[in-house]
């Protein structure tokens, strides 16, 4: 890939996804590679971003001393490399401004009472989440969360393809996902949570429905969110996401796979 081109962009920009994250974000002006004063420009948020610091100068050492998070909280800035994980990172806290700062805030209490070291399960929930989490968005009454809890994936992405949009729509918060979607193969999962959202939402101004679920989702961060992980989705069945949605895709169990059975 190459990292300050915007020809991989380019070619997936139609994708639902970006279509979604063009409507807040105007990438698809970009005439250049989105440096860190594009960014600080195009999508702001509650910190600046930065050059991630040179190997062998003091900042670096800084950061791993404090380690990602925590240079963070002390220092109001976010490291940024010149890639699309760090430029869709970016995306999100400009999207999501209080759900980002809420999970390095569990961070950082985590490190207080436990240390840097080891991570521990709950932290790499978090990062789980933070990397590759996905808002399955509904309205009242709907029942596809609970198709997707059971893994009944037929029922939910064929059997009731024509709610998506209407009644229930994912949104990505993963910035890893949407990196991953530059060049999307088969396999693909997110870790997704349902927040509920009240009539109309769906026929709101995108902007508008970002900054509701960004205040709905911020309330449910708490650490024991993320005591055990959250449940998985192959988004690349969603309606729409996939170039070739046939009854063959649909029916590979390797990637969409039936719930295991728990003694």
């Amino acid at each position: 890939m190459a990292l300050e081109s915007l020809s991989q962009f380019t070619i997936v920009q139609n994708h639902p996804v970006f279509i979604m994250l063009n409507q807040v974000i105007p990438l698809t002006e970009l005439t250049h590679w989105p440096d860190v004063r594009v960014l600080n420009d195009i999508v702001p948020g509650p910190y600046t971003y930065i050059d991630n610091p040179m190997p062998s100068t003091q900042e670096a050492l800084r950061l791993s001393n404090l380690g990602y998070e925590g240079y963070i909280a002390e220092t109001a800035s976010i490291p940024t490399r010149k890639n699309w994980h760090d430029v869709f990172n970016a995306c999100i806290w400009h999207q999501y401004p209080h759900s980002k700062q809420r999970l390095n805030q569990l961070h950082i209490e985590y490190i207080q009472q436990f240390g840097l070291h080891p991570r521990g399960n709950v932290r790499d929930n978090i990062t789980h989440f933070d990397e590759c989490g996905m808002l399955i968005v509904h309205a009242e009454g709907s029942r596809i969360p609970e198709m997707l809890q059971q893994h009944h994936w037929q029922d939910a992405f064929v059997n009731h393809r024509s709610v998506w949009g209407s009644e229930v729509q994912a949104f990505m918060f993963g910035h890893a996902n949407l990196e991953l979607l530059l060049a999307p193969h088969i396999g693909l999962t997110a870790k997704w949570v349902a927040i509920e959202v009240p009539m109309g939402f769906f026929k709101q101004d995108p902007v508008l429905q970002v900054r509701l679920l960004d205040a709905l989702l911020v309330q449910r961060l708490e650490r024991s969110f993320f005591k055990q992980k959250l449940p998985p989705i192959p988004y690349l069945g969603i309606p729409g996401w996939w170039n070739q949605q046939d009854e063959s895709f649909y029916s590979n169990t390797d990637h969409f796979r039936p719930k295991r059975a728990h003694p």
